[in-house]
């Protein structure tokens, strides 16, 4: 009589080891794989970012640029170029790098910084001795159209419109709220100067758990005085803290940003 071979019995206790083991080296192939593509993103960026401030430049004179800031910029650059390099720039993330890449940064905003203002230089109206008409008239001349939206902030002849949307704006934005994605535009209107815009936009970075205000100026709408001095603020985008408004120096006022510790955006007008 002939006995049957029995099947032979899985251990559950070896097996279930196994698999744990298993699922764990896939967890962690898929965290070394996942940091190596933050890596190449990060890195990216600053190649990208590299690229556009190095793009302003005169051939070869972006490393005198860097070296003691003689650098030329193209003839083709424009403020749409200067713009875009800035926004590269604010794409790095710099919340909780080392050293170098701080530095780094710093040396593309500094580059950027340069191309402003010798834009700025080259955009100024010449002044001719032999047109009769004032100033005011050469100036609202070049400008282009400029016109308001419904819900912008306008500051116009001592008078400031929309102004609970500001303060509405200012009690949640940056580091007076959380998680706050609001935005609203600012226009400064300067008569025959024309006017100065900025776009305010509440951000929130969940990895940092860390708010802030982007501040875009725009003075493509806005020509300065010969001889004026130039305001900082306006040369490229700005990251600030947090907003708020100052009734003893009679002000709103953009704090912890990056070219001021506060700058007084608006005054306070009486209505």
């Amino acid at each position: 009589m002939y006995r049957t071979k029995e099947t032979p019995k899985w251990n559950g206790s070896t097996v279930q080891p196994k698999r744990k083991v298993i699922i764990s080296l896939f967890i962690i192939l898929c965290g070394v794989l996942l940091m190596q593509g933050c890596n190449m993103e990060d890195a990216n960026k600053k190649d990208i970012a590299s690229e556009k401030v190095r793009d302003l430049f005169q051939d070869e004179d972006f490393k005198k640029v860097k070296e003691d800031g003689s650098g030329r910029i193209k003839d083709s650059t424009d403020q749409e170029n200067i713009n875009e390099a800035s926004e590269a720039i604010e794409e790095i993330d710099i919340s909780d790098e080392e050293r170098e890449t701080i530095a780094f940064v710093f040396g593309l905003r500094s580059a950027v910084l340069v191309a402003q203002n010798q834009l700025n230089e080259r955009d100024v109206v010449p002044k001719s001795s032999k047109n009769t008409d004032s100033q005011d008239d050469q100036i609202e001349e070049d400008l282009p159209d400029y016109q308001p939206g419904e819900n912008d902030v306008v500051l116009k002849n001592s008078e400031l419109k929309n102004k609970e949307i500001l303060e509405e704006f200012m009690k949640v934005a940056g580091e007076n709220g959380k998680n706050n994605t609001s935005e609203i535009r600012v226009v400064k209107d300067e008569g025959s100067q024309g006017v100065l815009v900025y776009d305010l936009k509440s951000m929130y970075d969940k990895n940092a758990d860390q708010s802030w205000i982007r501040v875009k100026p725009d003075v493509s709408h806005y020509r300065a005085l010969e001889n004026e001095v130039q305001d900082v603020f306006n040369n490229a985008p700005q990251q600030c803290g947090y907003m708020s408004k100052d009734e003893k120096e009679g002000f709103y006022k953009l704090f912890e940003c990056r070219t001021h510790w506060e700058y007084r955006l608006l005054p306070i007008v009486n209505q």
